[in-house]
């Protein structure tokens, strides 16, 4: 190869944009988020000596009606809740103060898929544990 086509090489490949950490999902503790929407949570916050996670929901998003759902494998029959149920309405449905970590959740399963609306707005896969 000619020393000016190498140069050409090395130049264009300086432009070419690839994936880095900050394109890979963000995790959580144990956790990584398959779906993270940011329009309706801040953060999500994972206490590993406990399991506990909690999510911060967007200051206008503090009344939105939520739903979990859980599983062991991404697409596998959901599990059910010590309810008997395989969806649990979340209690802190009324009421959440804005900018505060709220909806603990503490489970054995792999996978955590949170719903509002009809769709899911977050959805957790276990790295580890």
């Amino acid at each position: 190869m000619k020393l000016p086509r190498l140069l050409v090489l090395l130049a264009f490949l300086g432009f070419v944009p690839f994936a880095s950490a900050k394109d890979a999902n963000p995790v959580f503790g144990y956790y990584e988020a398959i779906v993270y929407d940011t329009e309706m949570l801040q953060g999500v916050k994972v206490n590993e000596s406990t399991g506990d996670v909690f999510i911060m929901f967007q200051p206008d998003k503090t009344d939105t009606q939520l739903t979990l759902k859980i599983s062991m494998a991404e697409g596998a029959q959901y599990r059910k809740w010590f309810t008997d149920e395989e969806v649990l309405v979340a209690q802190e449905n009324h009421g959440r103060a804005p900018n505060t970590w709220t909806d603990r959740v503490q489970t054995s399963a792999n996978y955590i898929e949170y719903h509002a609306n009809g769709k899911i707005f977050l959805h957790l896969k276990r790295l580890k544990g």
